[in-house]
């Protein structure tokens, strides 16, 4: 962890890393309370110490370098954004790209977890049904 160098807090009103911290863990289903036990599970996932991770989330400086990259293997996130908003980086020296690469249903569905030709037909027919609902 670093302190005063980098930018815990953020005058001008943006996100501190600490409350994005938060937002992804709790997005992904960790108790971020006291007890929750949701801290500990990402140090463990992460591979780093708890006490780091009590830190980013109370915005007690921010993670080094090489602990960017933890959390951001550990989000399944790149390691380029963390390290913009843990203030190590400009994010004026990311690449980037106008689209996202093209990717096939087969391998969206393979990157979801889905494998069997039933469970594709199912989650296809779902998603049929779903966006054919939509209101204008």
């Amino acid at each position: 962890m670093t302190n005063g160098s980098h930018r815990p807090t953020n005058a001008e009103g943006e996100e501190t890393f600490g409350q994005w911290l938060a937002r992804e863990l709790t997005a992904r289903g960790y108790d971020l309370r006291e007890r929750g036990g949701g801290r500990r599970q990402f140090a463990a996932k992460a591979d780093v110490a708890p006490a780091i991770v009590s830190r980013a989330l109370r915005d007690v400086g921010v993670p080094d370098i090489k602990t960017c990259g933890k959390i951001a293997k550990a989000l399944g996130v790149k390691t380029g954004p963390v390290l913009v908003r843990a203030g190590h980086l400009p994010a004026d020296e990311l690449p980037t790209s106008a689209a996202p690469a093209a990717i096939s249903q087969r391998d969206a569905l393979a990157a979801l977890g889905v494998h069997t030709e039933d469970d594709r037909n199912a989650v296809l027919s779902l998603i049929r049904a779903l966006t054919s609902r939509r209101e204008p």
